[in-house]
């Protein structure tokens, strides 16, 4: 069974470039090798995922996530199980998005998953509009 999971949470103060590198790099990593898709938006001091994959391998992630001290203040928008996956076709399958105008075209690839009634499209769509307005 294919699961989703979207959440946000606060990135702790002291982390600093390198640091934010290699953990996605060490994410990145690990969800190829659980077949694990999504993405990761980094916008100023907050991380907003979404995940999806096979139930077991998404709520092992995500309890690896819960207990990572590199964040906090994690917030649970949608734990849910998917007929499909959404981001299977979005780049190399996970991404960090640290700038607006690739904020813009993760707003534009969502709005397309809307426009095609992939599951959870506008909700998606709604949490980046939010981001984009959010200073």
């Amino acid at each position: 069974m294919l699961k989703t999971i979207c959440y946000k949470s606060k990135i702790k103060s002291t982390l600093n470039i390198l640091e934010l590198e290699a953990l996605f790099n060490e994410t990145q990593n690990k969800n190829d090798t659980e077949n694990i898709t999504g993405v990761l938006v980094k916008k100023e001091n907050t991380f907003f995922q979404i995940i999806e994959g096979q139930s077991t391998a998404i709520d092992k992630v995500y309890l690896k996530i819960k207990k990572d001290s590199r964040h906090t203040n994690i917030i649970e928008i949608l734990n849910n199980p998917i007929s499909q996956l959404s981001f299977n076709a979005f780049g190399t399958n996970y991404m960090v998005i640290e700038d607006i105008n690739a904020l813009y075209g993760l707003q534009k690839y969502i709005t397309n998953l809307e426009q095609n009634n992939f599951e959870n499209g506008s909700l998606f769509l709604k949490i980046i509009e939010d981001l984009l307005t959010t200073n």
